[in-house]
């Protein structure tokens, strides 16, 4: 079955680009940043291309496991966000839906590499059966 590891491979580009995007918005200037991130973030995107790599070598049950445990994963760390916000009052607004809207696009994230492995599970078992 080539759909888990062609998931997993979309994802390992997916993060790679992230990763570089970062590296090479953090060595831009302040005013042409374009993706603003920082060095422990663009490492984690790294390491995270790193890791859907071999999920994508895998065999196709373990594979589908682990793209949904990567779903959690990301979804535990967005909640870990929208919970360490503390936005004072005072600070802009902007500042306040930017970090919202990353929150956001993390959970999205980890819902839709839950949904992948769940598709790909319920797959899996139809052409077993």
């Amino acid at each position: 079955m080539k759909s888990s590891s062609t998931i997993a491979w979309t994802f390992s580009v997916l993060f790679l680009v992230l990763a570089l995007l970062g590296f090479i918005s953090d060595s831009l200037p302040v005013d042409s940043a374009f993706f603003e991130t920082n060095t422990i973030l663009n490492l984690t995107h790294l390491i995270t291309a790193v890791g859907f790599a071999f999920v994508a070598k895998e065999k196709v049950d373990e594979s589908i496991h682990h793209i949904q445990v990567f779903g959690v994963t990301y979804m535990m760390i967005s909640g870990i966000g929208f919970m360490g916000m503390n936005i004072q009052i005072g600070e802009p607004w902007s500042y306040a839906l930017y970090l919202n809207f990353l929150n956001y696009v993390q959970f999205g994230l980890g819902i839709i590499l839950c949904i992948s492995g769940s598709s790909l599970k319920k797959r899996r078992r139809l052409i077993l059966a």
